[in-house]
């Protein structure tokens, strides 16, 4: 089976798809007569809540016009780092300061803050516009770099996005429907109390009579492995590719 960190890692599709087959799984190897019965049963309640959130997400016209927000703001912060960088080859000596200068505090804040989640980014981009707006060195960085109007859009975007996230957050509870969001992080302790289950009956297994599950488990778990250990990889690609640009 996979470490429940690991399933962390996986998409949302992802991972309803991978407690799905691991229920499956259970089933068809009589869980009852394997003593995780129980753990099933939650597990198959946990991916149809799942199910039914994403269905639901992707229903919602907050979740099109969210990952639009977010787009603009992602392209608003990546196209402010590039614009730093191509001033830090700038001819002119203060715009290439003011270019570094920039870079530099932009990179406190880490080089990947489009990659994050919609609560941390937007937590990252309301510090670094309050930065430009309080900070007097920033303030004329900017002003030499002639990219004030950069940090402009970002503000507004990242407001629009807080604002439109707040009015969703807002109907689901009025609705009482979770997010999928919401619904996967009791979803993964479920799957959890289940893994932690068949681990300690298999260590005290003396009869074989859990090895045909466990291979099953097991097979499965290394096709989602492959998936996680590529993107880990294509990410890690990118960043050094990223690195090397900001070198």
């Amino acid at each position: 089976m996979l470490s429940p960190t690991n399933v962390i890692r996986l998409s949302k599709e992802e991972v309803i798809e991978y407690l799905r087959s691991t229920k499956d799984i259970c089933l068809q190897n009589h869980p009852k007569a394997l003593q995780i019965k129980t753990q099933v049963a939650d597990l198959t309640k946990a991916v149809e809540q799942l199910d039914d959130a994403l269905i639901y997400d992707r229903k919602s016209d907050f979740t099109k016009v969210l990952e639009e927000l977010d787009e603009q703001r992602d392209n608003a912060i990546t196209g402010m780092r590039y614009g730093f960088l191509m001033n830090t080859y700038h001819n002119d000596i203060t715009k290439k300061i003011a270019g570094q200068a920039l870079l530099d505090h932009m990179d406190t804040y880490g080089n990947r803050i489009a990659r994050l989640n919609y609560e941390a980014e937007s937590t990252v981009l309301l510090n670094i516009i309050e930065d430009y707006e309080t900070q007097p060195k920033l303030v004329e960085a900017l002003t030499t770099v002639e990219m004030a109007d950069w940090a402009t859009i970002l503000k507004n975007t990242n407001k629009a996005f807080r604002t439109k996230y707040q009015e969703r957050i807002t109907i689901e509870s009025a609705a009482e429907k979770l997010s999928f969001t919401a619904i996967k992080p009791q979803a993964l302790v479920v799957y959890e109390k289940l893994y932690k289950r068949i681990e300690a009956l298999t260590e005290l297994d003396e009869n074989n009579t859990y090895t045909t599950l466990n291979n099953e488990l097991k097979t499965l778990a290394k096709r989602y492995q492959q998936i996680i250990n590529t993107r880990f990889a294509n990410n890690q690609e990118g960043e050094q590719e990223n690195n090397t640009m900001l070198n």
